[in-house]
């Protein structure tokens, strides 16, 4: 099991057994033996693991203290971002838009720049300049993405649940939802 593999199947894990994932007051730690234990990998027939589990210690992912690791931000981002790709292959749709608006400075243009590349990344699309959509509800893991990656973030963004759009044939078209 090549390193990046372990990695992923580990945030695969946590996500699966982490229902707190979305509040970021909760901290989120792992016990290697443990966790591996209970995915089927036991020290005495595969010591490799242990030296990569040794090896997710530089992983930019986790921190590790006191024989522990700790999920941190850019491991939450990772996790609620795989969250989103997989709502995102539900094609069942409620009805409901959702958008994201912002209005960030031009001095603040790198920012602004990296909000589109993430949303668009998440299965956003662009309606107007600054003004982004999806039928998918992803409104928890969106804000709660919007406290991580922007902790300095200079602008204003809100989130707007749509019932209703007229003229939104080609924008269904776009999500292929006719």
């Amino acid at each position: 099991m090549r390193e990046g593999l372990l990695t992923n199947a580990i945030l695969n894990k946590l996500e699966e057994k982490t229902g707190e994932l979305l509040d970021l007051s909760f901290t989120i730690m792992f016990n290697p033996r443990k966790l591996t234990r209970g995915m089927g990998l036991y020290r005495d027939h595969n010591y490799p693991i242990y030296k990569r589990i040794n090896n997710l210690k530089s992983s930019p992912y986790f921190d590790f203290s006191d024989d522990n690791f700790y999920l941190n931000n850019s491991g939450r981002i990772k996790i609620i971002e795989n969250i989103i790709k997989k709502k995102k292959k539900i094609r069942k749709w409620d009805g409901v838009w959702r958008a994201i608006i912002f209005d960030v400075p031009e001095k603040k243009r790198y920012q602004r720049n990296s909000l589109r590349r993430e949303l668009r990344s998440m299965g956003f699309k662009e309606l107007q300049h600054s003004i982004w959509i999806t039928p998918f509800d992803v409104e928890n893991e969106l804000l709660c993405l919007l406290k991580l990656w922007h902790k300095d973030f200079k602008g204003d963004i809100r989130l707007l649940n749509i019932k209703e759009i007229t003229h939104d044939a080609d924008i269904k078209k776009t999500f292929r939802l006719v």
